[in-house]
């Protein structure tokens, strides 16, 4: 059996996690979840492909590693429409979103 709380919006008791099921939608209404533009249109198609046919990593020129695979890596960072390249998780991860 669900526990009964309050509501954070109104404080009425709901078996709901945080929000009755009114409050809720006002919430989502108010405060819509960040679209992430890179993902949109076919991105995952050209990732796959970047990561499927990686040679090197662009950022430091070396060749595949054990236990660091390849990422798909945008040239302009958090440009959704930048070209993608390979790069080592840890490359890609080390260079974060610096323009």
């Amino acid at each position: 059996m669900p526990i009964s709380r309050p509501c954070l919006g109104c404080g009425k008791l709901t078996t709901e996690p945080r929000r009755c099921p009114t409050c809720q939608g006002e919430y989502n209404r108010l405060h819509p979840k960040p679209y992430r533009l890179h993902y949109r249109g076919d991105y995952q198609a050209r990732a796959k492909a970047v990561r499927e046919s990686a040679t090197f990593c662009w950022i430091c020129l070396e060749g595949p590693r054990p236990d660091d695979p390849w990422t798909a890596d945008h040239i302009i960072p958090g440009d959704p429409d930048s070209p993608l390249l390979p790069a080592h998780r840890s490359c890609n991860s080390s260079r974060g979103d610096a323009k």
